[in-house]
């Protein structure tokens, strides 16, 4: 019996990278004595070494093959032809020592992950660009008894990134396409191919090598028991400023802070700005010229060294977001945690921002400065969010990157984490930020320990 808080109801997975692979030597030793070659270690590295350099090297150029046995024959065929180019005879035994399965090997998280999620009640199915030998695979590895539906690419005459395989997956699992997860280790075929079918995916990166990948990724196929479930650990919501934070920003606002205040006399430096990041707009000009040049600043003024800075920031800033940020936001969206972004910018200017910078899609509750009666260091603008997303503030963790901002989400009743972009960890401790993170790379490893243990 399927659990009801489970995010999914059936799990399918590709096979190849995913599954099983060629890490392993033996077979690669076994298949130079046969050939009565050298086997000995160093032999045996340098033969696995060379195809698989080959293999990712001409990856990406096979996305969408599989929808016949034989472009998939020609391509395997390809790759040994490379391995071996004086001798054609052992790219032929290769290829058919391949299509008997004879170097693929189960990776040692495939049937623990596959029993924990039979033992959640999960449905089980395959999705893979494949052979139509697939099955006689599984059957000789032990795993047909797991799925309850296989799909290949060669039966099917279809093959991933086109969504009508991934339809055919909707069709066998009978559950709307929202309750299935696919696993799989390419981008293209898998992660884009799942999502352009309306499904949810997630990247298995044993390596860790594809931290930059727009999607979420897990290390280690057990880790599948953990993601199926809602996020409980360190917060069911994560409340992002963005100045700073998602958007690396901050040195053009400092910019056109600058070139607002510098016909009255003010010399601006970042030391002054990005202690007031959070705050709105118009308030910050207040602000700044009564603490840089002594004299008050009426409101109406205040609002036309806004609406000034805004055109200045609009014209030259190019959205980009902070590095390591992209990963991050997409990889916690895909676990299940719901993102909310707390500004003091403007509506119109987040708007503009977000968009660009391709993550306005992935927060499900915005705040700007403009929707609030007080800004930061008030707790209006987190609590806000919290109310809009449903939540108790307790249930948020706020990322902020200003000590105004930590202020304002602890003011609210949030734990705050910051990122070390502008200010010195210092100055955010002493806001209360219980943790300071160097960059995107360092928070993602930090909130992955905590949801693995939640």
């Amino acid at each position: 019996m399927i659990d009801n808080e489970l995010r999914y109801d059936t799990v399918v997975l590709d096979v190849g990278g995913t599954l099983m692979g060629f890490h392993h030597r033996a077979p690669f030793r076994q298949f130079l004595v046969e050939a009565g070659l050298a086997h000995d270690d160093e032999s045996v590295e340098r033969l696995h070494r060379r195809l698989m350099a080959i293999i990712v090297a001409r990856r990406d150029g096979a996305q969408g093959l599989g929808a016949s046995g034989d472009d998939l024959y020609d391509w395997w065929h390809g790759i040994f032809r490379e391995v071996w180019p004086q001798r054609a005879d052992l790219a032929q035994e290769m290829l058919d020592w391949l299509f008997a399965g004879r170097f693929d090997r189960l990776f040692d998280d495939a049937v623990p992950a596959l029993e924990a999620l039979r033992g959640l009640g999960l449905g089980l199915g395959v999705l893979s660009n494949f052979g139509p030998h697939l099955r006689e695979v599984l059957q000789n590895l032990g795993l047909m008894p797991f799925f309850d539906f296989v799909v290949v690419s060669a039966e099917v005459g279809l093959a991933k990134p086109d969504p009508r395989i991934f339809e055919l997956v909707v069709d066998q699992a009978g559950v709307p396409r929202q309750r299935i997860l696919y696993v799989g280790d390419h981008v293209g075929d898998d992660v884009e191919g799942a999502r352009g079918a309306g499904l949810s995916a997630v990247l298995i990166d044993r390596g860790d090598r594809k931290a930059q990948s727009l999607c979420p990724r897990i290390t280690s196929l057990e880790q599948l028991a953990r993601y199926v479930r809602p996020p409980a650990q360190p917060a069911q919501a994560l409340l992002f400023d963005m100045d700073g934070v998602v958007i690396d920003s901050m040195p053009m606002h400092l910019r056109s802070w600058q070139q607002t205040l510098a016909p009255l006399g003010v010399d601006l430096a970042a030391d002054d700005l990005y202690p007031l990041e959070g705050v709105p707009t118009v308030r910050t000009a207040q602000l700044l010229v009564q603490q840089l040049s002594g004299s008050s600043c009426p409101e109406e003024e205040a609002r036309r060294l806004a609406e000034r800075k805004r055109e200045l920031f609009r014209r030259d800033f190019r959205p980009a977001l902070v590095p390591g940020m992209g990963p991050f936001l997409y990889d916690v969206q895909g676990r299940g945690y719901r993102l909310g972004l707390v500004t003091g910018s403007d509506r119109r200017v987040a708007d503009q921002t977000l968009g660009p910078a391709g993550v306005a899609g992935l927060f499900e509750a915005l705040v700007s400065g403009d929707e609030v009666d007080r800004g930061k260091p008030d707790a209006e603008p987190y609590r806000r969010a919290a109310e809009r997303l449903g939540l108790p503030p307790e249930q948020c963790l706020a990322i902020e990157n200003a000590p105004l901002g930590v202020e304002a989400a602890v003011s609210a009743g949030m734990r705050c984490v910051a990122l070390q972009t502008t200010m010195p960890p210092g100055r955010l401790v002493a806001a209360g930020a219980e943790r300071v993170f160097p960059d995107a790379a360092a928070l993602r490893s930090w909130l992955l320990a905590q949801w693995q243990d939640s």
